[in-house]
């Protein structure tokens, strides 16, 4: 909930003092205090540890790690920024700080931007896979190439976000010009998240998805059985886009609902504001758990970045003792990328 955006309707406001509200404000204040105690360390330390890692190890690393290592990165923000939002007045009855305006629009749209990077990240690897599917081994998959991608998806992000930036611009300057102050950016910014956020991810999503598990033998590419994508890399696909879009889509139908709303609201309706206020915020903390659910799914599924995990620890044990440990770790890096070349997922995902 963002009382800089959607008006003072917050658990500390004087819209919120009868007992259902108190009671609602209570159950969320322990919903969000128990994200912060369990999911804020959880997250913080699983996307660190995938930056260190796999940055670590960028020359090695294959196409799903690059879009991985990206949605750690939005994970990381969406973190910080949940540390933030949560101590505040608008998701605890008793707040630990308060921030003004200009702080709650930064955060907001680093908000939005991590969300949508996260999101284009899911829907890319998806048609990554399914373009491996058709086409095995082609040099679009490269991570070279993906790692292009990611910085394309880091801007596109960031320009989807501006209708946010266009609304704190209006409100600052809406005393001076009126016709600024009629823009319903805020609905508008809505909508647009809706858009970008929701229906064209999913769309991609599904037809990728359709692509990989419904393919059809008689195509123009002559697909055979041996083509399928490995049970390895299948499964962490399939494990990662339905827990992102199961965490992500109560707050894009939130989004829609309130853009309905404005829509067809009528004057007399003033307890619904206040209902969509906290399930808005009950929708966001689902959004921000998948800051550290998808981390955890990628290191239990994915094999080789245990691999990598040890010997980062190993090169930093091995800088205490000198340089006689430096044989010994090139030797095992090399018998370790050896032996995930081998492994089936990656021969299927290794398209250079």
């Amino acid at each position: 909930m963002w009382s800089c955006i959607q008006g003072n309707f917050g658990l500390n406001s004087t819209f919120c003092q009868d007992d259902p509200c108190q009671r609602v404000g209570l159950v969320l204040s322990i919903a969000s205090t128990a994200y912060l105690v369990v999911g804020f360390p959880l997250g913080l330390i699983l996307n660190g540890l995938i930056l260190v890692v796999n940055l670590r190890h960028k020359l090695s690393i294959l196409m799903p790690d690059v879009y991985f290592t990206n949605m750690a990165l939005a994970g990381f923000i969406l973190n910080l920024v949940a540390f933030l939002q949560l101590l505040g007045p608008d998701h605890l009855l008793w707040p630990v700080w308060t921030f003004g305006r200009e702080l709650c629009m930064a955060s907001f749209i680093l908000f939005n931007t991590a969300a949508l990077v996260s999101t284009y990240s899911v829907t890319l690897l998806s048609l990554d896979c399914s373009i491996e599917r058709v086409l095995p081994h082609t040099y679009m998959l490269s991570a070279y190439n993906t790692r292009h991608v990611c910085s394309f998806v880091w801007g596109g992000a960031a320009l989807a976000s501006f209708s946010s930036l266009l609304f704190y611009v209006c409100s600052k300057i809406s005393e001076e010009l009126d016709d600024c102050s009629q823009l319903q950016t805020k609905e508008l910014g809505d909508a647009i998240m809706v858009f970008t956020g929701l229906l064209a991810p999913t769309a991609g999503v599904s037809y990728a998805l359709w692509l990989i598990l419904c393919p059809r033998k008689g195509g123009p590419y002559g697909l055979a059985e041996s083509s399928w994508l490995d049970p390895c890399i299948r499964g962490l696909l399939l494990a990662t886009v339905s827990a992102h879009f199961a965490l992500w889509l109560p707050y894009y139908l939130t989004l829609l609902v309130s853009t309905a709303h404005f829509v067809t609201r009528s004057e007399g309706d003033r307890h619904f504001p206040k209902l969509l206020h906290f399930l808005r915020g009950a929708s966001e903390l689902l959004a921000y758990l998948s800051s550290c659910t998808l981390p955890v799914i990628y290191k239990h599924l994915q094999k080789s970045f245990d691999s990598r995990l040890r010997l980062v620890i190993q090169g930093l044990r091995c800088g205490h003792l000198g340089r006689h440990c430096e044989g010994q770790q090139q030797q095992q890096h090399v018998a370790t990328i050896s032996r995930a070349d081998l492994a089936p997922e990656h021969i299927s995902i290794s398209a250079r």
